[in-house]
């Protein structure tokens, strides 16, 4: 057992535990005493002792005009060490707020109905989004809001923010009749083949990935990652390559 190395992984420096450590043996000593006896250079105790005083290692004495430095019962440095312990763990919450500025914390927001259907496209509308990416069976919103919700706002709204889609979708007699409009709903579709069905739509945009199942399901939540947001990004386009252009 070093006692050296465990001071120091209380925190002490190591000239200031070689300090600390000779004032336990010889008590109340001056400054020339404990560098003998340490060790060290006179000045480079000095150089120490704010840190040990600091610390509550050392107390230091004044006797007609004479300062010496007296030792902490290592008890109290136990005691001062499981204090810094405890400050930390109280303020533990205020360092991960600041953690988390520089690395946000992912979230996944639940939605229900109708309203949690109308609240995603608002957070879309809201982002800021230039281009977002969609992959659906085309109908599946139709079990939340009437078409003329889709067409009176949700297109509306897309046209008059400038925002531009591309979608994946599948192909029945319904996506054909909604792919016909891409042109004036500032949109690109490509068909998916009829063999794979989607239970779910996906919108995919810069900042979060939102999921929507059918009505009767209803289940709705958004995954807010960017780097989860990247990741099908990717794999959208890499789709979208492999597609032929609806005909």
């Amino acid at each position: 057992m070093n006692p050296a190395l465990i001071l120091k992984n209380l925190g002490l420096s190591e000239k200031a535990a070689q300090v600390y450590l000779a004032s336990l043996e010889l008590g109340e000593a001056p400054v020339q005493k404990l560098a003998e006896r340490a060790g060290l250079k006179r000045t480079t105790v000095y150089y120490v002792l704010e840190e040990l005083v600091a610390f509550g290692a050392l107390v230091e004495t004044k006797q007609n005009k004479k300062i010496e430095y007296v030792p902490a019962e290592p008890s109290h440095l136990l005691q001062r060490a499981k204090e810094r312990l405890n400050d930390f763990e109280t303020a533990l919450g205020v360092f991960e707020e600041r953690r988390r500025a520089v690395y946000p914390k992912p979230q996944i927001l639940l939605f229900y109905g109708p309203a949690g259907f109308k609240e995603i496209w608002s957070m879309i509308f809201s982002s800021g989004e230039k281009e977002f990416r969609i992959i659906t069976p085309a109908q599946s919103f139709l079990g939340f809001v009437k078409e003329k919700y889709i067409i009176d706002w949700i297109i509306k709204e897309k046209k008059l923010l400038g925002i531009k889609s591309k979608q994946l979708i599948s192909d029945t007699p319904y996506a054909r009749q909604v792919v016909a409009k891409d042109h004036r709903e500032g949109r690109q579709s490509k068909f998916l083949p009829k063999e794979y069905p989607l239970p779910f739509t996906e919108i995919i945009t810069k900042e979060f990935v939102a999921f929507i199942s059918s009505r009767f399901d209803n289940m709705l939540f958004v995954v807010q990652n960017d780097a989860f947001a990247k990741t099908r990004t990717s794999l959208f386009e890499l789709l979208w390559e492999k597609l032929q252009k609806p005909t």
